[in-house]
């Protein structure tokens, strides 16, 4: 799977933002394929870690740390097999006042957003208008209908095509 999404458009797109620096603060990742959305949000994380492929022992280890979900600097939401809630935006908010531990920027990657409520999602939309600095939003979802408009004109899209 990691390798197809690494001959996507939208893999490309963020990888040549991020080696320019040009990162946007929210990125909405769109995969219609629910059981694999969260595998490819870690292949997105890695990019901005610039641990997609590892060459150093340090890029090696936050690549593993991210695929465990247990980076200290890339926070998932909301656990496995969960709905995204209220709760979860709030701990987004509290966590987003924190600098980063091991380097300038934190990544909070939230898993299949389209199934958020809407309390939930107008809780992190207050986030995607005026986001703290050094912070940026990986946001998942199987299809973008059921997010409400004023989120998707704070993100940028990548959309990733179905696989044949």
């Amino acid at each position: 799977m990691q390798t197809l999404i690494k001959n996507t458009r939208a893999y490309k797109l963020l990888k040549a933002e991020t080696a320019k620096n040009r990162l946007a603060h929210a990125y909405l990742v769109l995969l219609d394929d629910s059981r694999n959305l969260r595998a490819a949000l870690k292949t997105f994380a890695k990019i901005l870690f610039g641990a997609d492929e590892p060459l150093s022992p340090a890029q090696k280890r936050i690549a593993d740390l991210i695929e465990a979900e247990s980076f200290s600097d890339c926070l998932f939401f909301p656990a496995p097999d969960k709905k995204f809630m209220v709760e979860d935006a709030e701990k987004i908010a509290e966590e987003s006042a924190l600098k980063a531990v091991e380097g300038e920027k934190k990544v909070f990657v939230v898993g299949d957003f389209a199934e958020a409520t809407i309390a939930a999602q107008n809780k992190l939309l207050k986030l995607l208008e005026e986001p703290p600095q050094g912070v940026v939003f990986l946001l998942g979802a199987t299809t973008a209908f059921p997010v409400l408009s004023t989120v998707l004109s704070h993100v940028e899209k990548l959309e990733i095509p179905p696989f044949s």
